[in-house]
């Protein structure tokens, strides 16, 4: 047997691993790096504890300006750069590895093995006509090379193959993050809501074949995006909600971006990205409301939590939402949350702090229970949200030099 497998068997009849899982999103703003330790694997069920995570380390690695900026300008890239940035974003994120194991004080012969989502630069946006792809750059070899470390990466391929949407990926881990075997009977209208750089929803329920969730639309991809523009580049989102909160609302551009918006008509499973709701729609935005403006970041933002509450009152009607729980950077921006509370009033919109599970963490926190269950062989695709063909093992494997 090689080497490299009986690692491998090793590490899967470990009873805990300490696995290090990191994302950037697709606000590109920073990496995201959680180090847990994860006892066994597995969705929870009756009898059955299923995968136990402790959070030991989160850490926010810096993104190179200049990577951002060629992040957020994808779609002028030509086969070279997104090639040569594919190396970039893998050795950063090496890099936010080696940092994080450092910080935790930790060796990286003491990391198990790494889940890496990496860093997408396109994802379909479930439109008719338009080919199911993605792609995520930030190469897994690379990171193996320079943490010595077992990786695994490129988690959405695989469920497109099989006939999903590639995204949302995260309700598997929410079933184990926020719907353990205690409150499981109490979760059935309970909704994660995600705010990143697209909104996401997990609808939970005890039985993983009734968990459900899909993109409503934009989260913070709009709202950064003016926040550059409006400040000349000296912020990168709309710190504390102030430009939303000086500005007043256009009624008629959010009454016309509502019923217009054909990506909210569609019923899930659905996914979408930047290539929905990125420059293109802000520049349509601007050019509808005539300059930009802190009336147009107000606008903007009810638009983004409308969009969301639209979603949940018309797609989650059987059992009908109880709670939201709120994680990912848009939960910073008290006049987002604001709106979206509003809207959903009298339905309580809580922090993911309240329920145990660190609001920033949460994300990488998913890709290392996806490297762990890879480990051991557990599907981690849910058909139920995808509308894949069926549950299918997600990520592919970068072995370090022996």
């Amino acid at each position: 047997m090689s080497p490299i497998l009986q690692r491998l068997l090793e590490l899967s009849a470990k009873p805990a691993r300490i696995v290090l899982g990191l994302i950037s999103g697709t606000s590109a703003d920073a990496i995201s790096v959680a180090i847990c330790r994860i006892k066994g694997g597995g969705i929870p069920t009756p009898g059955n504890p299923g995968a136990e995570v402790e959070l030991i380390q989160y850490y926010e690695h810096p993104y190179a300006a200049s990577v951002r900026r060629q992040v957020f300008g994808a779609a002028d890239l030509n086969v070279r750069t997104i090639a040569e940035l594919h190396v970039q974003v893998g050795e950063l994120f090496a890099d936010a590895c080696l940092s994080a194991i450092q910080a935790a004080k930790l060796t990286p012969e003491e990391i198990d093995l790494i889940g890496s989502h990496g860093q997408t630069l396109y994802h379909h946006s479930s439109m008719p006509g338009v080919p199911r792809a993605t792609l995520q750059v930030g190469d897994g070899d690379q990171i193996a090379e320079r943490t010595g470390i077992c990786v695994i990466s490129d988690f959405r391929s695989r469920d497109i193959a099989a006939g999903g949407e590639g995204a949302p990926l995260t309700p598997f881990s929410d079933l184990i993050l926020y719907a353990g075997p205690a409150g499981a009977s109490a979760n059935r209208r309970r909704v994660i809501l995600n705010l990143g750089g697209i909104a996401n929803v997990t609808i939970l329920d005890p039985d993983p074949d009734r968990v459900f969730g899909f993109d409503t639309g934009p989260a913070n991809s709009l709202l950064d995006r003016l926040a550059v523009q409006l400040s000349g580049g000296e912020l990168t989102c709309d710190l504390d909600g102030r430009l939303a909160r000086s500005g007043t609302v256009n009624a008629a551009l959010l009454d016309d971006l509502l019923t217009t918006d054909p990506f909210l008509q569609r019923r899930p499973p659905k996914s979408t990205g930047f290539e929905m709701y990125g420059d293109a729609f802000l520049e349509r935005a601007v050019a509808a409301h005539g300059r930009r403006d802190h009336d147009l970041m107000a606008t903007l933002t009810e638009f983004t939590a409308r969009s969301i509450t639209k979603a949940l009152d018309r797609f989650v009607v059987d059992p009908p939402v109880g709670e939201i729980i709120v994680a990912g950077g848009g939960a910073r921006n008290p006049a987002l949350m604001e709106r979206i509370r509003a809207n959903m009033n009298p339905v309580p919109v809580r922090d993911s702090e309240e329920v145990g599970v660190s609001s920033s963490a949460r994300e990488a926190m998913a890709f290392a229970l996806f490297a762990n269950e890879a480990l051991l062989g557990h599907p981690t695709s849910l058909p139920s949200v995808t509308g894949a063909r069926t549950p299918v093992i997600l990520g592919k494997w970068s072995f370090p030099s022996a």
